[in-house]
């Protein structure tokens, strides 16, 4: 069973199913009071971490003092993290990050840049849809729920990865030894951070570790206090402007020829997503090559490892892109874009493996659908009564589970049964 990032505190749950009607993908059960997160559904998107109003659920990722463990540690910031700050340079967050112990520090940005010429020759090459594969919760969703959709996936490693990739390459050739390159990554969100340990596309990730944006943003507040004049120690090099247009919804079709973002459509919020990626999958939607996919509202600065809210951060990043300045010139060729592994369906929709017993479960399937009430109270525990009747064709649920049919069977006030209404 792989590791997951969106994580559980027990004792902290009230089994109130909020979190279970909001997964996307049916991922949650509320069992004997407490909520249970069924690992081959879960996509990381920590939709029920926003709504869970107990705190239930959190996520970790490694913090600061892991880079003990590296003699050379680099760190990658993606445009997302620079949206955090009001008015300070990124050139300052930067050095900071420096003073904090990273002998390299590396923007994702850069990456995004060459991948937005990759993914631009590759659309003008290939008539066919294609979607992003930058935003792991969407890969994942469509790994879980929209199987027939994998092949329109664009064959692209993420910034992240690629950036990594590089970034340890050029480490080692400076002489520094492999196993003493240490790459972490600030992430926005849990679902990056599950990348490390079940990467997409590649057989391993080459980043090592993530630390939450919330835990670097603070370990910097802290370096600024005590380093007033870090802006004079500011790294002097030119940052990639256009690149952090990625760090928002919109902000990779920008970086794209006029004539491909005419036949583009971006969409952010993991339910809407959900919604466009039925449609494409019914051939709803027509006129649109390409899509740009983000499962938080807004892009990553909707992640909820982050600090600021998202109406501040994205004025930050369109404040950093009208700012101007040097952009820095490199070749997208310097990157390795190209996947290793084959994105994979997840095999969670089949009700047996075995063809005979899958059919005959499918006819107890129908059976148990009729015999609920059909109103999707999540009451019994389950998202909806289809869910639950899947559940009790697989031995996980029984019927009695259905507070509506259970309420049926309760004598009344004049000792009778309740009548079915």
């Amino acid at each position: 069973m792989r590791k997951h990032s969106v994580l559980l505190k027990e004792e902290l749950c009230e089994g109130c199913t909020n979190c279970v009607k909001n997964c996307p993908t049916k991922a949650i059960r509320v069992l004997q009071g407490k909520a249970r997160i069924k690992a081959e559904l879960c996509i990381d998107c920590a939709e029920c971490i926003r709504i869970c109003a107990y705190h239930a659920k959190y996520s970790q990722t490694g913090t600061l003092a892991d880079l003990e463990s590296f003699k050379y540690p680099i760190v990658l910031i993606p445009p997302s993290f620079y949206a955090q700050f009001s008015g300070v340079n990124p050139r300052k967050v930067k050095a900071a990050l420096k003073k904090l112990g990273f002998c390299e520090v590396v923007d994702v940005s850069l990456a995004a840049e060459a991948l937005s010429i990759k993914t631009a020759a590759f659309l003008n090459a290939n008539p066919g849809i294609y979607i992003s594969s930058s935003c792991p919760v969407v890969v994942r969703l469509i790994k879980v729920q929209y199987p027939e959709l994998i092949g329109h996936l664009a064959p692209f490693k993420s910034p992240v990865e690629a950036a990594a990739e590089r970034a340890r390459i050029e480490a080692v050739q400076q002489g520094i030894a492999e196993n003493e390159v240490g790459v972490f990554f600030i992430t926005p969100c849990p679902a990056k951070n599950t990348s490390i340990v079940d990467p997409i596309g590649v057989e391993k990730s080459f980043v090592d570790d993530s630390i939450a944006s919330s835990l670097a943003y603070q370990a910097i507040r802290d370096v600024f206090t005590q380093y007033p004049d870090l802006e004079k120690e500011s790294v002097s090099e030119p940052l990639p402007f256009l690149g952090m247009g990625w760090g928002q919804s919109g902000g990779e079709l920008r970086l794209l020829d006029e004539d491909i973002q005419n036949r583009s459509l971006s969409v952010s919020g993991i339910h809407r997503v959900k919604s466009l990626l039925k449609e494409l999958s019914r051939n709803n939607i027509q006129d649109v090559q390409y899509f740009e996919l983000n499962a938080c509202n807004y892009g990553c600065v909707g992640g909820i490892f982050n600090v600021a809210n998202v109406f501040q951060a994205r004025s930050n990043l369109r404040q950093l892109r009208a700012e101007g300045g040097e952009i820095v010139v490199h070749d997208p060729d310097s990157y390795n874009f190209g996947l290793t592994a084959e994105i994979e369906p997840s095999q969670t929709g089949r009700l047996d493996p075995d063809l005979t017993k899958a059919m005959m479960k499918l006819n107890q399937l129908e059976e148990e659908i009729k015999a609920l009430p059909g109103l999707d109270c999540a009451a019994c525990g389950a998202p909806d009564c289809r869910t639950l009747a899947e559940d009790i064709v697989n031995g996980l649920a029984q019927r009695s589970d259905c507070m509506i049919l259970l309420r049926k069977q309760l004598p009344t006030n004049d000792g009778t049964m309740e009548k079915a209404r």
